[in-house]
């Protein structure tokens, strides 16, 4: 029987359709061109194939057959096959309620490339770190771990080192600020820091000519928090790996919606996602807490700012007026944290903006920390902050993902913003579970404004009642004289499960 799609797997990161008929050539070349949803994009059509070799990279043949079988179209393909080192006997800490990793890690073995989608508390760092386990004891050859925020870096090292502890202690080469240390077999990187070394501007040979190598010897890269480190500039670096054998890639949200045509990059080099760790099956396993959101709700457009017909009125400007310098929405928040204080409620506070938590520490004297604070001075403040019960801290966007504080009950997400990967990035910093704590709350604001702040809530509003459900979802209106006393009521219920009679939205 004639086949018309032939594809064939000519190296770990590349498919040939060179073997295709004429009529299947034109098949791949149409489910590989996509659409722009940008209407003022430069190319309305991204084609993601070599049109002169006839090939496409890895992460596109699951787009490929999903059109296949959209369209019926006879095809073959002859690809690798891979699997986890047999008989493998998995960490004890990976069974019961935590038995997902070993199939997300045993998923991953299958295919040897590719992003493993994780959400915050699903053990990503147990999971990489199982993996590094297989990798040391069934292979030669380096393992890199790159991350892009020293906190990350320092709890990368200090996790990989608590998890492998069990079965033999291990020595962790590091390239971070500056210094570039690949000795050892397991390596954990800061991005900017091999950017920087790599770099043209970089004077020191030496250094640049042993990275580089190092990367090109490089058997097994994992990147984490990919989302944030799939820019052109970083997969330039990525891509000087020339003879990996494993390519994993971390993060609970891949692709971002307002980045399409870096996602599809992303897609395509990564090897797009192997195996999928719902944030419904981690709450079912009680891994994560339950949680609600309760939106309040801001009407700007009753409140003049003196904004229309300024010149030189941008984005920012806005924000400024009607989001930092509120002195209304700010009154707001500071009435939100008394009342969470006085019901002895961990409390995380997420800015934007610096000068916006500068504000807010000044009225209410909580700390604020930034990136501005020291390495040291974060780790001890955070550390106080969780020491105890009813604390409130005060941050900006470095503790909007990566870093675990489970203890924390109530995160307030101050400073809105658009894309919905940092909204899911940010709630995650409040879902683990512990021992006494099995709920958690996330407080936002919905700002209604015909510019910009009406659409930045509404996605925010979307990616929560995509999360957990429109009855999870309250929305209080602030302008309604017992809008606080409600917001009390519904805190009370959720947290103390007192019977209270109340509806999601006011």
């Amino acid at each position: 029987m004639k086949v018309d799609i032939i594809v064939d797997r000519i190296s770990n990161t590349e498919y040939s359709f060179a073997r295709s008929t004429h009529a299947g050539i034109r098949h791949v070349a149409h489910a590989l061109t996509y659409d722009n949803p940008d209407e003022y994009a430069y190319k309305p059509k991204q084609e993601m194939f070599d049109k002169r070799k006839l090939t496409f990279k890895i992460g596109m043949i699951y787009d490929l057959l999903a059109y296949i079988k959209e369209n019926l179209v006879d095809y073959r393909v002859d690809d690798y096959s891979w699997s986890i080192p047999y008989p493998w006997k998995f960490d004890a800490r990976m069974t019961g309620k935590y038995s997902y990793q070993k199939d997300a890690i045993t998923a991953f073995y299958k295919k040897r490339f590719g992003i493993i989608k994780v959400p915050t508390r699903g053990g990503k760092t147990f999971i990489a770190s199982e993996i590094i386990r297989i990798f040391l004891e069934s292979e030669t050859g380096n393992f890199l771990f790159v991350v892009d925020t020293m906190d990350l870096f320092n709890q990368a090292v200090g996790d990989i080192k608590e998890f492998l502890d069990p079965h033999y202690k291990v020595d962790i080469g590091k390239i971070e600020a500056g210094k570039v240390d690949v000795s050892k077999r397991i390596t954990v990187a800061m991005i900017q820091t091999m950017q920087s070394v790599l770099s043209a501007r970089n004077k020191d040979r030496k250094k640049k000519a042993g990275l580089d190598k190092y990367l090109k010897e490089l058997k097994f890269l994992c990147v984490d928090e990919i989302h944030d480190n799939s820019s052109d500039s970083r997969l330039k670096i990525y891509k000087k790996c020339k003879k990996l054998e494993y390519q994993l890639c971390l993060s609970a949200t891949p692709y971002r919606s307002e980045a399409w045509l870096q996602s599809l990059k992303l897609k395509a080099w990564s090897g797009d996602i192997v195996y999928d760790i719902s944030e419904k099956l981690l709450r079912k396993r009680q891994v994560l807490s339950d949680y609600k959101v309760f939106m309040l709700l801001f009407d700007h457009n009753e409140v003049e700012f003196l904004l229309d017909g300024e010149s030189g009125t941008d984005y920012a400007e806005y924000r400024k007026r009607i989001i930092f310098e509120n002195k209304y929405r700010n009154g707001a928040l500071v009435r939100i944290l008394h009342l969470l204080k006085r019901l002895n409620l961990k409390t995380l506070v997420i800015f934007q903006s610096i000068e916006h938590g500068n504000l807010i520490s000044r009225l209410t004297r909580y700390k604020f920390i930034s990136g501005v604070t020291s390495i040291d001075e974060r780790a001890e403040i955070k550390n106080e902050f969780l020491s105890d019960t009813g604390k409130i801290l005060l941050t900006s966007n470095i503790f909007k993902k990566g870093i675990t504080l489970p203890s924390v009950e109530v995160l307030i997400n101050v400073d809105g913003g658009l894309e919905d990967a940092n909204t899911v990035q940010k709630k995650g910093r409040v879902l683990g579970t512990t021992s006494v704590k099995n709920r958690s709350l996330v407080i936002d604001f919905f700002d209604i404004y015909d510019l910009h702040f009406s659409e930045h809530s509404e996605t925010r509003l979307n990616t929560y009642i995509s999360s957990i459900g429109e009855k999870n979802v309250g929305i209080l209106d602030t302008s309604i004289d017992d809008c606080y006393e409600t917001l009390e009521r519904w805190i009370r219920k959720w947290f103390l499960k007192e019977e209270t009679n109340s509806s999601n939205t006011q």
